[in-house]
């Protein structure tokens, strides 16, 4: 079966994949899942500031598990690190491994967004605007559980005076990183918009708006009990995510 979920806005969006969720997923082992899910957010700048404004809730809100997801977010999304728990989204996007054959020797890496953003300058309504997290090699290194990228791929369209984003999800965590994906992904459409606009001569684009944010997952889930380690590893938490999860559905409907 599969779902749809329209959004006007991004903690609407949250609120309604989790519901989604807890209401439709099946179990499959620890995971409550579901597959197939496509999730549109409209663009509003005044919830997008909202949804900035929640962050300090949903970690308080989320406590341990939450700020594990968000730290691990944060570190694939802002920093170049790569880890054997999982490569940096950041420097696929940037410096992607691999090279034109019409590039010169020393061209090592592609800078995706750079390019999508000169493209984007030039032919607003070009059709070529994609980028990938994916390399087929992450496959078969597999070194940690988890360590192929969860979104597979991304891409731009701009259309009616509007720049969407549009990324596949293999799996996502929709409790654990779901705030920091559509936190990192708007922002990155938002920074492809304004940096297009900062070398086009277009009137499209000076005049483009942000629009919709669109996510598919192929499998989206809620972890059902949670597993935390201490430092020295020997002794593990286990917290129930469920109550968590339905606390923060709360939060979201008041703060909508």
């Amino acid at each position: 079966m599969s779902y749809l979920i329209t959004a006007k806005n991004e903690l609407d969006g949250l609120r309604q994949l989790l519901s989604l969720i807890l209401e439709k997923g099946k179990t499959n082992g620890n995971y409550l899942e579901i597959l197939s899910c496509l999730l549109t957010i409209d663009y509003d700048p005044n919830g997008m500031d909202r949804f900035l404004a929640f962050r300090e809730q949903f970690l308080d809100i989320a406590g341990k598990c939450g700020r594990e997801g968000w730290n691990r977010a944060t570190r694939v999304y802002k920093t170049m690190k790569d880890l054997q728990t999982k490569p940096s989204y950041l420097k696929r996007l940037i410096a992607y491994p691999d090279k034109p054959r019409k590039a010169k020797e020393s061209v090592i890496s592609i800078n995706q967004i750079e390019t999508i953003e000169n493209e984007l300058a030039k032919k607003p309504g070009f059709s070529m605007l994609s980028f990938v997290f994916l390399r087929p090699a992450d496959l078969i290194d597999k070194f940690r559980p988890g360590y192929v990228p969860c979104p597979i791929a991304g891409d731009f369209k701009f259309r009616d005076g509007k720049l969407h984003l549009s990324v596949m999800f293999r799996t996502s965590d929709a409790f654990g990183v779901g705030y920091a994906d559509i936190l990192y992904l708007r922002e990155l459409q938002e920074k492809v918009l304004l940096e297009a606009k900062g070398i086009s001569s277009s009137k499209q684009i000076n005049e483009g708006q942000t629009g919709n944010l669109n996510l598919y997952f192929a499998r989206t889930y809620i972890e059902k009990v949670h597993k935390i380690k201490s430092k020295e590893e020997k002794i593990h938490k286990s917290i129930k995510v469920i109550p968590i999860v339905e606390k923060l559905i709360d939060a979201l409907s008041a703060n909508k």
